[in-house]
């Protein structure tokens, strides 16, 4: 059965967060005066994981019991882990009444806006990374966390969500996003980039040795695709046949042919 109210008491209710290595950002706490009507905000909507307090404002201590036994009764200040999805009535020795409804915590959405998957630059690459993120229930989103690789770029806390990358080397790179609810719930969405080398590709070191000839190309992309061609004319007809490929493991790399009779002209080309 329900306690009656002896004189009219006040009762403070908070709705907070339980305390994680990740609470970055803590939910905004709301705060409600029991005047003899129902708690206010009433009811309370939390997520799995979440948690609410109760706090006298001095008048007190006040008890909270579980109107279906779900918890052992609560002195003020106290509070209750929820970590099951129900609903949850309440009252107070006051005799005033509230209601806790917990769902199931939903992970947030991020996706990257910029760049887009498999841009293409020059180095030093520079350039906005951003992403559209967001949180449809109760906890709300914390944060945004912006990688290049495994490399931390920024953490933002509040939309817009974007940051800048300067200065980025040659080289082919993974962009990832991760996304935490204030539960701690995660997404994230990665996208793939190429920056090139901003300076010419340089034919050098040709060499020659049993019937075969070699030489140098340098100012390459490393990951990149190669193709070395010859032709016999450089007339602008001239009819380019690939004869090797070649993906760069790093800025230079060599090619080899069968020396043949005639003129002959190469050139190499970088894939996109």
């Amino acid at each position: 059965p329900m306690q009656q109210a002896t004189p009219q008491a006040t009762l403070v209710l908070i709705v907070s967060l339980l305390a994680t290595a990740r609470a970055l950002h803590a939910q905004p706490s709301v705060t409600v005066t029991d005047d003899g009507v129902p708690f206010s905000p009433d009811p309370v909507h939390i997520v799995t994981g979440q948690a609410v307090y109760w706090v006298d404002n001095g008048t007190g201590p006040y008890t909270i019991f579980s109107s279906t036994s779900a918890w052992s009764p609560v002195t003020t200040p106290g509070g209750i882990l929820f970590s099951a999805v129900g609903t949850y009535p309440y009252f107070d020795d006051a005799g005033d009444q509230g209601t806790v409804y917990v769902t199931a915590n939903l992970p947030p959405t991020v996706a990257i806006t910029t760049p887009t998957n498999n841009a293409v630059f020059t180095a030093p690459a520079s350039f906005a990374f951003s992403a559209n993120a967001s949180d449809s229930d109760a906890d709300g989103l914390s944060d945004v966390m912006f990688q290049v690789g495994t490399n931390l770029v920024d953490d933002v806390f509040s939309s817009p969500f974007e940051t800048a990358v300067t200065n980025l080397a040659a080289g082919n790179y993974t962009l990832t996003v991760v996304a935490y609810d204030n539960v701690g719930a995660v997404s994230s969405n990665s996208v793939s980039i190429m920056v090139r080398n901003s300076g010419p590709i340089i034919l050098t070191a040709l060499t020659t040795t049993a019937g075969r000839f070699q030489f140098t190309a340098t100012g390459l992309t490393t990951g990149k695709t190669n193709i070395l061609q010859s032709s016999t004319n450089l007339m602008s007809s001239a009819n380019w046949t690939p004869i090797a490929t070649n993906i760069a493991g790093s800025s230079s790399a060599s090619f080899t042919n069968e020396i043949s009779g005639g003129h002959h002209f190469f050139r190499l080309l970088q894939l996109p």
